[in-house]
């Protein structure tokens, strides 16, 4: 950069330089002042759930289809393979449980499962999970009990369990929330059953499962009670790709998500030899904090044990209590009778080989889910578009702070340098360049993909001569930032997962973008833009956003981006092309755009 157009003598002291957050930060207890305030927080999150999972707008409810194949009549209960048609093309598989016999009206519990493999099947000779056990100790109580797969797991096979990432994050389509709308549909099935009390519906899952009934428990009000096992804590949010999408954590952790199931009744269970190692001193206490403000601090129980990671028979015992006690009224203390099962592959509709009809691998399911979040997103008004876009930038109003400024003059143009500072660590340097002839009303914000040098443009050069204050600033990582974002501190996760945790860098150009504009705005009357390179991308994704623009002027070849590749490796915001990207951007701005 020319030395005239430098502000700093060192590179900003930009905290987004230095990303921390990953899936191993220890998070602290979040305090909320008052009811009020966990219910506003509760919206918030559960809003920043459906954008991350790709559930906003929501998916239409299509019919299930449901199909089911009598397994065998045991001793007390029945067993069923069942899968159903969650979204055209695509089947949820599992097993249905039922009491035997079935009485008019029963409760239900979704059962959903981590990466313990052979998941629904497991039967650990160690004694951490039992699931064929479990399941048929819940149906002998009198619950219905659904079981699910995971994506890419026994016979949930036309998607891989590493589904997402890359390409896929530009359109929020990703593994957390196709399993999550699987999950809702199978709420769905439940409530239609005739013998199924929908009023008394709960769910629970360890480990990845425990992610699981999370997600669902926060976005559900259908689940009355919820018991993710060994999974909350606020120092570990889960390593597979299943449990994090992008933008989901990025100011939230997986214990405030919890926190906001208050009142509902929640079971918490912790082992020392896992990450809920702290559960007694650290998640329990951040579970309160929220259910405090209900009153409600009776419908938090837990449970704590010497173990390693698990879901056994001591955890177990205490689950079939806390079910019996929130969705039967009842105090039971159930004890655990053992079933035989000789041949748990006839519990699967296909054994390892081959998969239901329909969508056959990831990517003829991303494109069925380009077209379905297309047709969705078009259909709603500009003011649900700039909410989603929004949380897709991550731009919103903030204060900021200026440094006294260096005062310069050029040729007969007053030039002021400083950094403009606000909330997320940002340490911008621009420059003010005030012609002489100025009329104190037009100013135009000039940004380049180069940063300030764009004030060589001989288009910038002219706004100067014809009187026209410029303002112009280094958006992130162009300009004064000369190096690369600084290795992440944390394990190898905190790459692979970055998104989860934070925005990307073309996300923060466009907040640049606004704050930079607030700047501008503040400056004159009569307020226009003016951008090449990327920063012409990030002011088209910004523009909706931003009020009083007069007019932007617009590098046509910097907008000239087409497809996922593309946009992956020049314009790579989670969730852009949802919103139809650059073009779908430019659609709702309120002002006129001329390309150059």
């Amino acid at each position: 950069m020319k030395k005239e157009y430098k502000v700093l003598p060192r590179i900003p002291l930009d905290k987004r330089l230095s990303p921390d957050r990953h899936t191993d930060t220890r998070f602290t207890i979040q305090s909320y002042a008052s009811r009020e305030a966990v219910d506003r927080r509760r919206e918030e999150l559960r809003f920043n759930l459906r954008m991350a999972a790709g559930l906003y707008p929501w998916p239409e409810k299509t019919p299930l289809n449901t199909k089911t194949e009598l397994v065998g009549n045991y001793e007390g209960y029945c067993l069923y393979k069942i899968m159903f048609e969650s979204r055209p093309g695509f089947w949820s598989t599992g097993n249905l449980y039922l009491p035997d016999p079935l009485p008019e009206k029963a409760p239900a519990i979704l059962n959903v499962f981590g990466h313990w493999d052979p998941q629904r099947l497991t039967r650990r000779p160690d004694g951490a999970a039992d699931y064929p056990q479990q399941l048929a100790n819940f149906a002998r109580m009198g619950f219905v009990c659904l079981a699910t797969d995971m994506i890419g797991k026994v016979d949930s096979l036309q998607i891989s369990h590493e589904y997402g990432r890359y390409e896929k994050e530009l359109w929020a389509s990703n593994g957390l929330g196709v399993q999550l709308w699987n999950n809702i549909r199978a709420l769905d099935l439940l409530c239609e059953l005739p013998y199924v009390d929908a009023d008394h519906i709960g769910v629970t899952g360890a480990s990845g499962g425990g992610s699981q009934s999370l997600f669902l428990g926060l976005l559900d009000e259908r689940i009355r009670a919820c018991a993710p096992i060994n999974m909350i804590s606020l120092h570990f949010q889960g390593g597979c790709q299943c449990e994090n999408a992008a933008g989901l954590r990025r100011d939230t952790n997986n214990g405030e998500m919890c926190a906001m199931i208050a009142p509902r009744a929640l079971f918490l269970a912790g082992s020392t030899g896992d990450w809920t190692s702290w559960q007694e001193t650290e998640e329990v206490p951040a579970m309160l904090e929220a259910y405090r403000h209900y009153g409600a601090e009776d419908m938090v129980e837990h449970y704590y044990q010497v173990a390693d990671h698990q879901y056994n028979a001591k955890t177990r015992r205490r689950i079939y209590s806390f079910f019996a006690r929130h969705l039967m009224g009842k105090e039971i203390l159930w004890d655990e009778q053992p079933i035989d099962v000789p041949d748990l592959q006839a519990h699967t509709w296909f054994a390892g080989k081959g998969h239901a009809p329909g969508y056959n691998n990831d990517a003829e399911f991303f494109e069925g889910f380009k077209a379905e979040r297309s047709a969705a997103v078009a259909k709603l008004p500009d003011c649900e578009k700039k909410k989603m876009l929004t949380w897709v930038t991550g731009i919103r109003k903030v204060a900021y702070a200026l440094a006294d400024p260096n005062v310069e003059a050029w040729d007969g143009v007053a030039v002021e340098k400083s950094i403009v500072m606000a909330s997320h660590g940002e340490q911008i340097p621009w420059m003010k360049l005030t012609p002489a002839n100025w009329d104190g009303k037009s100013v135009c914000l000039a940004l380049g993909g180069a940063g300030k040098e764009c004030l060589d443009n001989p288009a910038v050069r002219a706004k100067l001569d014809d009187g026209v204050c410029v303002i112009s600033g280094d958006l992130f990582m162009t300009g004064e930032y000369t190096v690369g974002p600084k290795k992440v501190a944390g394990p190898l996760n905190a790459y692979r997962y970055f998104t989860t945790f934070h925005y990307t860098a073309d996300a923060y150009r466009a907040q640049d973008v606004s704050l930079l504009w607030t700047l501008a705005r503040g400056a004159g009357e009569e307020c226009t833009i003016w951008a090449d390179g990327c920063a012409a991308r990030s002011v088209a994704c910004a523009l909706p956003l931003l009020e009083g623009v007069a007019k932007a002027e617009l590098e046509a070849e910097a907008l000239a981006i087409t497809g996922d590749d593309a946009y992956y490796r020049d314009c790579f915001i989670p969730g852009i092309l949802t919103l139809g990207g650059v073009e779908g951007c430019l659609s709702m701005a309120g002002c006129e755009v001329v390309r150059f």
